[in-house]
């Protein structure tokens, strides 16, 4: 007797894991032409979304009107730390805004912190929320509002 030396039974037992495996493979497959499956769901929208980007328009905001207030570096510098944490990019310096007097710095500084205490209660994330309690603190740390008259 020539030929392979596997038995009738091991042939027979392959033969049977090919077919269950084919079967397993082409089940995952739709092979009729006429029927489309749905497209895949969009990913959701993430919560947080809104206020991420808020918040980037925010310090954005303070970056460029306080670029062109004299004075001011430390709070630019600050807040350029606070965009880069929220992964924005600073607003182009090619137009300069008007310069702020000092108490509008305070009071656009303080809307901001609050804005940012709001936003870090409301949102869903808690490293997000972290992040933009962290920057309300920063914002009222600085030497202009700890000096400034409430």
């Amino acid at each position: 007797m020539s030929g392979s030396p596997l038995s009738r039974r091991t042939a027979l037992r392959s033969g049977g894991a090919v077919v269950v495996l084919g079967a397993v493979v082409l089940s995952g497959c739709d092979l009729d032409p006429t029927s489309s499956s749905a497209p895949p769901a969009a990913a959701p929208r993430d919560p947080d979304q809104d206020i991420v980007e808020a918040a980037r328009a925010e310090l954005s905001g303070l970056i460029g009107r306080l670029s062109a207030t004299d004075g001011a570096g430390s709070l630019v510098a600050v807040h350029r730390a606070q965009l880069a944490a929220l992964d924005g990019s600073p607003p182009p310096l090619t137009q300069r805004a008007r310069a702020l007097s000092a108490e509008q710095v305070v009071t656009r500084e303080r809307r901001a912190a609050g804005r940012f205490t709001h936003w870090s209660l409301t949102c869903a994330n808690g490293d997000l929320a972290r992040v933009l309690a962290s920057v309300a603190t920063g914002i009222r740390m600085q030497p202009v509002l700890r000096g400034a008259a409430s």
